[in-house]
């Protein structure tokens, strides 16, 4: 959206579609900045006086549904952005959390109770690894509705994208072995495609299918 915009002609010759994709990335960066949002160095496409042009040229019964329809696809798309930076909290804390037991797991038993301790620790590294496959999978499964809903709000998808860009940091954990330590990087998760297709259908109402 870095580009001037020519009002004028996306009034005349623009499509319902265009004017939407427009209009509502104006409003979703105007609330940010009114919220005191970084939004780095992107700027308001419109004047208060474009945006209300653009309004108000959904007129036709048709152009109003796309207008509704998009604007309904805003609020999804945003309310879904929230749930994952919601699940990607969740995982940091059960990182942290899953550093500091395993820290007292490991000096509070000693001598022939290792076997012991590694089962614990597994146990844990297994809810660690559950939490962060939740908010990957739930990453890759909007980003998939994104593309097949049309959703173009470049302001939302960087927000989603820098949201996966901390998501694949170097999170590393150690394990225990025996009495061995091994680090592991949670970056060499890979999302399950079930759960991708389970996200997709019972969260957005899409059937998915990838290309085998």
């Amino acid at each position: 959206m870095s580009k001037a915009i020519d009002i004028n002609k996306l009034l005349s010759t623009g499509s319902a579609k265009q004017r939407a994709v427009l209009l509502f990335y104006h409003y979703n960066l105007k609330e940010a900045i009114n919220k005191g949002i970084d939004v780095g160095n992107k700027k308001l496409p419109l004047t208060s006086k474009e945006a209300q042009a653009l309004f108000d040229s959904f007129k036709s019964e048709k152009d109003v549904k796309v207008y509704n329809d998009y604007r309904a696809l805003n609020i999804q798309v945003i309310q879904a952005m929230k749930w994952l930076l919601q699940l990607i909290k969740s995982f940091e804390t059960e990182y942290w959390r899953y550093n500091a037991l395993y820290l007292t797991n490991k000096y509070v038993l000693t001598g022939g109770e290792n076997f012991i301790k590694e089962r614990y620790t597994n146990a844990l590294e297994d809810l660690l690894i559950y939490n962060y496959s939740t908010a990957l999978e739930y990453y890759t499964a909007l980003k998939i509705y994104i593309k097949e809903s049309g959703y173009r709000d470049k302001y939302v998808i960087d927000i989603i994208d820098l949201m996966y860009k901390a998501l694949k940091a170097d999170w590393i954990y150690p394990t225990l072995i025996g009495d061995k330590q091994i680090a592991n990087n949670l970056s060499n998760v890979e999302p399950e495609e079930t759960g991708i297709k389970d996200i997709l259908k019972l969260e957005f109402n899409l059937e998915y299918e990838t290309e085998e």
